[in-house]
């Protein structure tokens, strides 16, 4: 049959919007942001050294939870409202023992009669194991699952596509700090982060993985052509086993991942192999969350109040039942019990005090929010979210704060960290130089200095277990030992200065004063001296 011209046009512009139509549901979000910066947060006109990433993004990590109110009784109950589900609640999780208390608290995937959930609640949950984060996502999406697993990073990013369609979300528990569960295993010669430039480094893009990597680079030392290049140079793969798998087999030098397969990557390739840091020294990078559907928030509040009491229940009988616990969580995740023990040491579970912190119902700043609107920022720059979003149109913290009367007494529990003198068997993760002014001839800091001290507040803050070294150093003008004095006197004031602005303590320090001895140039020449006047900043391990 011949086509009339007529029959032609018509079956052109059929697909032609076909093309159309599938081009705008892949690349609408970025032909949007092409067109149009504001669409995705940005100012018009934006240039590509706007949407660099710095060390700067992540200041406000700096505003971490107060040490020092860690109390759980001035947090005022809340009324969560009337509704129950008459069905199962479907609760997507992955293999991480960060789940460990809901399945404790369901008994396994299925709920068991004599388990907390049902026994207590009188609540039918369904756990249902999806590891891969997209297969999750669109689970979620498709109302599948009435809560997801997450973290508070990935939840900023996977907030902003929600605003492309009808399904909303909300954050409505914290389940752990990563406290060693996530990091970076090297070739035992690369011994800090500085060590990874010009390197082969693996990870999952847009995941926690990169996130840490990201905020990793931009608290090191290196300069910015060299992060640049690192993240140009990034061997991306589909999921964070995939990094581990590239790294065992030699394929690159390093890789972000988390457990087991952190801890694997590492006996793959034994002494030749090392975890170069982890969330064990930053600890307040990766909180892991769930998150519910808004139609379940508003039309069944009643049974998402009893899951997160079931949830904080789940914690406790954990602690009262160790073996039994770790038992239960084996089998439901297919790993034994040793590899539950080593996940959940690779972790801190955040029970209600934790909870009340971190969504600052304790009169804090929110570092959810600090978390969430951080990762937005970033991810805004690395042009992957096209709706701006905000920490507090995500979140649903009356689950939490329904519990406190239950919780008066309950304060948040951290390591402390012991003082320890500097020793030549450390290894610091993270080596930077400073130029602080201060007053010539003595130690007090010139005001124009502050900024950049403020910027080693986020730095010890969000590497909670770790050592902040401050060495000071000088040029050879004068006397060599008048030098070393100052440069002592110096290195304290930068350390007091750090303890009285951001409440850090002092066991936390290590100060000391090279004077001229360490030389970074020559001291014939003005310019060569003006190096040698500097201070050195070193991250070092708490414990090795």
């Amino acid at each position: 049959m011949k086509l009339t011209p007529v029959s032609k046009i018509f079956i052109t512009l059929i697909v032609l919007g076909v093309i159309g139509y599938v081009t705008y549901a892949r690349y609408g979000g970025q032909i949007r942001c092409w067109s149009s910066p504001q669409a995705c947060g940005g100012a018009s006109g934006a240039s590509k050294e706007d949407n660099k990433i710095s060390r700067d993004d992540f200041n406000d990590l700096s505003k971490a939870p107060d040490p020092g109110k860690q109390g759980a009784g001035e947090v005022v109950s809340a009324s969560v409202g009337g509704g129950r589900l008459n069905r199962p609640l479907r609760v997507g999780i992955n293999t991480w023992a960060g789940h460990a208390p809901g399945i404790v608290a369901n008994g396994g995937l299925s709920g068991k009669a004599n388990a907390i959930f049902k026994k207590k609640y009188k609540l039918n949950v369904e756990l249902k194991l999806i590891d891969d984060p997209a297969a999750k996502f669109a689970a979620f999406q498709a109302g599948q699952i009435d809560i997801m697993w997450d973290t508070v990073d990935s939840w900023a990013r996977e907030a902003s596509v929600l605003e492309e369609g009808k399904t909303r979300g909300r954050a409505i528990l914290i389940e752990d700090w990563s406290r060693g569960g996530d990091g970076v295993v090297s070739s035992a010669s690369i011994k800090s982060v500085e060590d990874l430039a010009g390197k082969r480094i693996a990870t999952t893009q847009f995941t926690p993985s990169h996130w840490l990597l990201l905020f990793l680079l931009n608290q090191s030392g290196l300069t910015p052509d060299q992060k640049n290049q690192i993240e140009k140079s990034l061997i991306i793969t589909q999921d964070a086993p995939a990094a581990a798998a590239m790294f065992k087999s030699g394929k690159v030098d390093a890789a972000v991942t988390w457990e087991p397969d952190l801890s694997g990557a590492v006996a793959a390739r034994g002494d030749q192999a090392h975890v170069l840091v982890s969330t064990t020294a930053a600890t307040n990078v990766i909180a892991d969350t769930l998150v519910a559907r808004q139609e379940i928030i508003d039309s069944a509040p009643e049974t998402l109040s009893d899951f997160v009491a079931g949830w904080f229940d789940g914690i406790e009988e954990m602690k009262t039942d160790p073996a039994g616990s770790n038992a239960v969580v084996g089998d439901a995740l297919k790993l034994d019990n040793e590899t539950v023990s080593g996940m959940l040491s690779g972790l801190k579970l955040t029970p209600f005090a934790d909870n009340a912190q971190i969504f600052g119902l304790n009169g804090q700043k929110s570092h959810f929010g600090t978390l969430f609107d951080t990762a937005f920022r970033i991810w805004r720059k690395k042009g992957v979210v096209t709706r701006a979003v905000d920490a507090k149109d995500n979140v649903e913290t009356k689950f939490v704060a329904a519990q406190a009367d239950k919780y008066k007494t309950q304060a948040v529990v951290e390591p402390k960290i012991e003082a320890k003198k500097p020793s030549a068997k450390d290894v610091p993760i993270i080596n930077k130089t400073l130029s602080i002014n201060f007053t010539p001839g003595s130690a007090d800091i010139m005001p124009g200095s502050f900024f950049t001290l403020d910027s080693l507040g986020e730095t010890m803050i969000s590497f909670g277990q770790t050592y902040l070294r401050i060495e000071g150093n000088t040029d050879a003008s004068g006397s060599r030992q008048t030098n070393v004095d100052l440069s002592r006197r110096r290195a304290e004031s930068v350390r007091a200065y750090l303890a009285k602005n951001f409440s850090l303590p002092p066991e936390r320090f290590q100060t000391l004063g090279h004077g001229p001895d360490q030389p970074v140039a020559s001291n014939s020449t003005e310019a060569g001296r003006q190096l040698n006047r500097r201070t050195d900043i070193k991250v070092v391990l708490a414990a090795p």
